[in-house]
């Protein structure tokens, strides 16, 4: 929250210039005292650090497969594609992967695209005499 830098340098100010006291510059400026402390030991504000990513372990040896099945996938007309569910139960039962639906379907959301996993048959919509049914 305390990335500004002119901020962070009239607080070092106030404390190494001007002498005055931790708990003062943190009751005047509404600041906790440790993060006051945090901006004495550092010149200029720290970067934020990147978030971990998500880490597979049980998904890892299926990886590659995933990705060439999401790969195949975007070749095919949209009919004929396999849902993340279908993938999820063919890594399962071909390759004996023993975790969740959901460690796959996070796996391989972000690199399908929506085209690629949803799959729209308006066909199925159609009455008998080949027209979308009227939804009130």
């Amino acid at each position: 929250m305390y990335r500004d830098v002119v901020q962070w340098s009239k607080i070092r100010h106030l404390i190494l210039v001007q002498g005055r006291s931790i708990r003062w510059v943190a009751s005047e400026k509404g600041i906790d005292p440790k993060t006051v402390r945090k901006m004495l030991d550092h010149v200029l504000p720290q970067p934020r650090t990147a978030r971990r990513a998500n880490r597979y372990p049980k998904l890892g040896p299926h990886t590659a497969s995933i990705r060439r099945l999401l790969r195949e996938n975007a070749t095919l007309p949209p009919e004929a594609r396999r849902s993340i569910k279908s993938i999820y139960e063919r890594v399962r039962d071909e390759e004996g992967f023993r975790g969740g639906y959901s460690t796959v379907s996070d796996y391989a959301r972000p690199i399908a695209t929506v085209s690629d996993y949803v799959q729209v048959r308006s066909s199925t919509m159609k009455t008998a005499s080949g027209n979308m049914p009227k939804i009130c």
